[in-house]
């Protein structure tokens, strides 16, 4: 494995999503809601966890699932910011 891909990887696993928590897309400033978890079970890949959002601010057409890797990955890169209904933060 990449040493970039794994530091990268180790940012990722370092958040944790939780029901409530707000993203905003750093680009158009929409403000999305975490409501809802889903695992969806693979035999061949590890199980693949989404969330459903719920969007305000409408500057986009979004997607109301997202998969939680991408939304974490979005994080790490400043692409979403993130406030944590726990209080946990991430920053580089």
């Amino acid at each position: 494995m990449d040493d970039r891909y794994r530091a990268l990887k180790e940012y990722v696993d370092l958040i944790n999503l939780n029901i409530g928590d707000i993203i905003v897309d750093t680009d158009s400033g929409d403000i999305g809601i975490l409501t809802k978890k889903n695992r969806h079970i693979d035999m061949v890949v590890d199980d693949i966890f989404t969330w459903n959002i719920k969007w305000t601010g409408g500057k986009l057409e979004r997607v109301d699932v997202l998969e939680e890797e991408g939304i974490k990955l979005s994080i790490v890169i400043g692409t979403y910011d993130w406030h944590s209904v726990t209080g946990e933060t991430y920053q580089l």
